[in-house]
Order: structure tokens, then C-alpha cells, then sequence
């Protein structure tokens, strides 16, 4: 017996699936395939969560630092991604300062402005030296200004595998 939660295609279809010899409960669709593509992300970035827009607006609860614009395997769309970064209750001035350097760094960053980039990354390791992101932008940066302004190119991080 399969169960749908509607019509629509991008809703996930749960329930036991298979033959007379082997059945399991699963679920399979589009946000599964994303949502199981986000999680293998986690590790690149260096957090335990990666979530999409979707999931972020469903709790408003957190405070979220927007991580990159990803292109994954089987997607032609870029899409957000956010890491929780802590509870709104537990949030400073210190942490909100951080997030909206980010955020400017982050439109630097797609603007292909690598100097301006680069000034705000160095600012951003100054609050938080440890924090991983910074040292893969760091990292991404230094391999962009190599390459000459693209015009065409979106901002997103293109991922080929699973």
C-alpha cells in the first residue's frame, strides 16, 4: 500500500514499498533526494545542519547564517542554504554584528568584488578565527580572483556528486 500526501510531484510518497519478498517502508521524492544532497553538504561546510529556505522558515524560532547559494547533483536551480545558528533568545549584539558582516560579505562575494570580499572575510575571521566557513571562503577567494569577472556566473557552488 503506497501512500500520497497529494497529487502534487513535489511531495514525497511514503510507505511500503517493493515485491512479495522484499518490502521495506520508505519514502522517496524531490525534497528527500535535496534534503538527503543538503545533509552530505555539512560536512563541506564544516556545521552538523544544513537546511534549505523551506525548512528555515519553519523555524523562526532560530537565528540562521546563510552558508552559500548550491547548485546539486540532479537540480538545475541554485538554492539557499542555512545553518541554525542559535536560539533568537540567546542571541547578542556580538552574534548579530557577525551575521550582518556575513551577509555583506556574502554580497560582495557574488558580486564578484573580491577586495571588498576579502576585507570583510578578514574582519569576520577577527570575531570568530576558529569558524570554518571563513577559512573555506578564504580559501575560495584566493582560486576566484584568478579568474576573470564572469558576468553570467550566478554566485552558486556547483555540486556533481551525491
Amino acid at each position: 500500500e503506497i501512500y500520497t500526501l497529494s497529487l502534487h510531484d513535489a511531495l514525497p510518497i511514503f510507505g511500503d514499498m517493493g515485491s512479495n519478498i522484499r518490502r521495506s517502508y520508505t519514502v522517496i521524492g524531490d525534497a528527500v533526494n535535496l534534503g538527503s544532497r543538503l545533509e552530505g553538504l555539512s560536512k563541506i561546510y564544516g556545521v552538523d545542519i544544513v537546511v534549505n529556505e523551506t525548512t528555515r522558515q519553519l523555524a523562526p524560532d532560530y537565528v540562521w547564517q546563510e552558508l552559500d547559494r548550491v547548485r546539486v547533483k540532479g537540480k538545475a536551480q541554485a538554492v539557499s542554504i542555512f545553518f541554525p545558528v542559535a536560539s533568537i533568545q540567546l542571541q547578542d549584539k556580538d552574534m548579530a554584528y557577525e551575521l550582518k558582516t556575513w551577509a555583506t560579505f556574502l554580497k560582495a562575494y557574488r558580486a564578484q568584488k573580491w577586495d571588498q570580499a576579502e576585507v570583510l572575510l578578514i574582519n569576520l575571521m577577527r570575531m570568530n578565527a576558529k569558524k570554518y566557513l571563513y577559512q573555506l571562503y578564504g580559501e575560495r577567494v584566493a582560486s576566484m580572483r584568478l579568474l576573470p569577472f564572469d558576468p553570467e556566473w550566478d554566485g552558486a557552488t556547483n555540486f556533481e556528486t551525491k
